[in-house]
């Protein structure tokens, strides 16, 4: 019976030291970063301040600028300044293109971070 607690309390410590050393190992990769390399914690929802270039490129509220992929940008054209959009990660990214920009129920676009707006002079940085 000694042996049996020996053996399930070495159980649970293996257990607590395998999972630190997870999270340790996790941490270190962010460094490295090559995938997801945002530093918001999603969901996150902003308003549009502009839509550029027949919908290719979206300034958000927090001056970030996104690049939407192709194929969704006819559903961004027709966002328009002031829109809420829903910030999310894509679950299989396409060439970077790590996030979706969602508005309502229906209106998605897969974006990737192109820059942030500069200053108050209104040019963004791709």
């Amino acid at each position: 019976m000694k042996t049996l607690r020996s053996v399930a309390t070495l159980s649970t410590v293996l257990t607590c030291l395998a999972v630190a050393t997870a999270g340790a190992q996790s941490r270190s990769t962010i460094a490295g970063c090559t995938w997801n390399c945002h530093n918001v914690t999603l969901p996150l929802g902003l308003a549009i301040t502009e839509v550029r270039d027949g919908g290719s490129f979206v300034t958000l509220e927090d001056g970030s600028v996104w690049e939407i992929r192709l194929p969704q940008r006819p559903v961004a054209s027709s966002w328009q300044a002031g829109d809420f959009v829903e910030v999310r990660n894509v679950l299989a990214p396409v060439d970077r293109f790590e996030i979706v920009l969602a508005k309502g129920d229906s209106d998605r676009a897969e974006a990737r971070l192109a820059g942030r707006q500069r200053g108050s002079g209104g040019a963004g940085q791709q």
